[in-house]
């Protein structure tokens, strides 16, 4: 069942449970999980963090338990919704996309200004630039890393510079067929809209959040870079072109009803 709300509640009207969010890094999720734990408080949930062991526990946990989980959410690839397999629920799975170039810039920013990044000791000492994290091709985020985390975990693992159509189709297929909902960080108020009627959401407002973390200056971003990044990111651009396509199909979709 799609929607696990209390015994009574109505379906049309009870937020739909359960909730799986694939959150990309760095597309605007930090934000969307404070307004899930707005919508679902008071109900159980999980948004956990990559390392912290609570994911691999959950999926050890009694069917019962797990279908008593009303969201899963946290940075990890679609398929995430495999564990509530054997719960008989349906889980409805969404994301948010980002435009590739500013998610990579946001991300290079992120990592000098984030001491728990395990590439942060290394980025501070050394202050590479954007240039040259692309032609080290050692940190997979900065490679069509939307592509990789729609495609599934398969697709997360493989190395710099690999990817390839087959996994830019399959990325596709689970966005427009395994998500029940999906949104565009550049076009929240359209994505919130589209969230509240395929989740039964109530009109809430997202939260306003400040990026900034620390005075550490990072390396400029070059117009050269942003190209570099372009170039590496192709697959990203391509299912970005392909979500906005599928996202105004079916926001118009929604105007016209």
């Amino acid at each position: 069942m799609a929607n696990r709300g209390k015994q009574g509640d109505d379906p049309t009207t009870t937020p739909a449970a359960p909730l799986v969010f694939v959150h990309i890094p760095k597309a605007a999720g930090t934000a969307l999980k404070e307004l899930i734990a707005q919508i679902y408080r008071g109900r159980p949930m999980l948004l956990f963090a990559p390392g912290d062991g609570r994911l691999e526990r959950f999926r050890t946990l009694p069917a019962s338990s797990r279908a008593s989980v009303a969201v899963l959410g946290g940075h990890e690839p679609f398929g995430l919704q495999d564990a509530f397999e054997g719960t008989g629920a349906e889980p409805a799975v969404i994301t948010v996309l980002r435009e590739p170039v500013a998610r990579v810039v946001s991300l290079y920013r992120y990592i000098f200004a984030e001491s728990a990044h395990f590439a942060h000791a290394r980025f501070v000492a050394e202050r590479p630039t954007i240039g040259e994290v692309l032609g080290a091709q050692d940190l997979p985020p900065f490679d069509n890393h939307q592509v990789r985390y729609l495609a599934g975990r398969e697709t997360l693992g493989k190395p710099f510079g690999s990817l390839g159509m087959a996994d830019l189709e399959r990325a596709k297929r689970n966005l427009e067929h395994g998500c029940r909902a999906f949104g565009l960080q550049h076009r929240m108020t359209e994505t919130l809209g589209l969230f509240r009627d395929a989740l039964h959401w109530p009109p809430e407002s997202m939260p306003v959040r400040n990026a900034a973390r620390t005075q550490i200056e990072t390396p400029p971003v070059t117009d050269a870079d942003r190209a570099a990044i372009a170039e590496v990111n192709r697959l990203d651009a391509d299912l970005l072109a392909f979500a906005e396509a599928l996202f105004d199909q079916r926001y118009n979709a929604r105007s016209e009803s």
